[in-house]
């Protein structure tokens, strides 16, 4: 058991790394939020910590070990729905976020005085509860919620991995409770490397899908161009936005203006009734 726990340890570490480089590429290209990146990254964060605790073999939740782990999961507890929410068309009222961030900012400050406290054992249960309801509350949102635009076309996989998520978890949640039964304790468990190996895998897979609309062997649909009424001018640039192109490509390509550039990509936008090249991608290529 202790193979298996290792290893999950590992692929989840590996997962997490590769996504958030995925994800910091699609940033640079405008196709990534910002909330999307520091939920990768909080991830990061308790996979660290937790993989130190492992090999260090510290088991005292009071310990500094201890108090790093629990910060992270309140960091992932907080952006794991923050993510979801920019992806996905929600009625969700902007007090519930508040609320949100008001819950982990008192988790937050508890845990660090606890630490100082030496009473970090008290508040590992509260975290933990946290992070859980977080978790299964925005694999609800997905099933329950209809994805952006731009993500309309990874619609499919989402719900799929949702309905995987939801019954993981709890099966790992199982055996880990059957393991200490015996008298054998996991120093990390099953559950939360599982959790993060499908959250990472999902966003990597996300990003991936988006990255490969940007191809330049993908053209866009001829008849979008007319749905649209695009002039002739306003398709080379939409048609070079789609393939990836930067505003300084697209003027040396066509002997414009960068200024030009950028009113006539306002404009293509504008027509399509998207915000940026992502959606425009999306809905030219796969509407």
């Amino acid at each position: 058991m202790k193979l298996v726990e290792l290893t999950l340890l590992i692929i989840a570490y590996s997962t997490i790394i590769i996504t958030i480089f995925v994800s910091l590429i699609c940033y640079k290209r405008n196709m990534e939020k910002w909330e999307t990146i520091a939920f990768s990254t909080s991830l990061l964060l308790l996979i660290l910590s937790m993989t130190v605790t492992a090999l260090d073999g510290k088991t005292d939740p009071g310990g500094t070990t201890g108090v790093f782990t629990l910060l992270s999961m309140i960091l992932v507890a907080v952006t794991t729905p923050l993510g979801i929410m920019v992806e996905r068309r929600h009625n969700i009222a902007p007090s519930w976020k508040k609320l949100l961030y008001a819950i982990a900012t008192v988790l937050f400050v508890s845990t660090c005085g606890a630490y100082f406290m030496e009473q970090l054992n008290y508040l590992e249960y509260v975290v933990a509860v946290f992070l859980g309801v977080s978790v299964v509350l925005s694999m609800l949102l997905v099933r329950t919620t209809k994805p952006k635009k731009s993500m309309a076309h990874l619609e499919k996989t989402n719900r799929i991995f949702a309905i995987v998520f939801l019954v993981l978890v709890p099966v790992s949640l199982w055996v880990s409770y059957a393991m200490s039964n015996t008298g054998y304790h996991l120093k990390v468990g099953l559950t939360l490397p599982l959790v993060f190996t499908l959250l990472s895998a999902n966003k990597l897979f996300d990003d991936l899908q988006r990255l490969s609309l940007v191809n330049p062997k993908i053209e866009p649909i001829e008849q979008h161009y007319k749905n649209y009424a695009l002039s002739e001018r306003e398709k080379e640039i939409a048609s070079l936005l789609t393939k990836g192109r930067t505003y300084k490509k697209i003027s040396e390509e066509l002997y414009i203006s960068i200024p030009t550039v950028k009113t006539h990509a306002s404009s293509v936008y504008k027509k399509c009734g998207v915000k940026n090249r992502s959606e425009l991608t999306a809905l030219l290529i796969h509407q």
